[in-house]
């Protein structure tokens, strides 16, 4: 089969579905629609989530500002606080520590 031939097979079998589908129909452009606002729900859903767990948890260069050390530095405190939290149980996350036990230990502050 020649390419020329191959493409002419590829055209008539997507004309074919296309028909089949009803591409361009009022049916199928309203379908389509609904698929692409549920995406984007989707989408917007789990960026919102995202975003809130990001705020649950602080990284270096955040810890960093806060006690206007390098981000080395930063880095090391977060280690110290993740061992402390794995010895009472918690799983920890390399590089980022919880906002609460970071305030907790470095402020003395009692977030929720």
């Amino acid at each position: 089969m020649s390419q020329e031939e191959f493409k002419t097979m590829l055209d008539e079998l997507v004309a074919a579905e296309e028909e089949r589908l009803q591409v361009g129909s009022e049916d199928f452009l309203r379908r389509h629609q609904e698929i692409m606002t549920l995406i984007g729900e989707a989408e917007q859903y789990q960026e919102e989530r995202r975003q809130k767990v990001e705020r649950q948890f602080i990284g270096a260069k955040e810890v960093a500002e806060i006690l206007g050390v390098s981000e080395s530095k930063a880095y090391s405190v977060i280690r110290g606080l993740n061992k402390e939290l794995k010895e009472k149980g918690y799983i920890t996350v390399q590089g980022r520590v919880s906002r609460a036990f970071f305030q907790e230990r470095c402020y003395g502050v009692k977030v929720g």
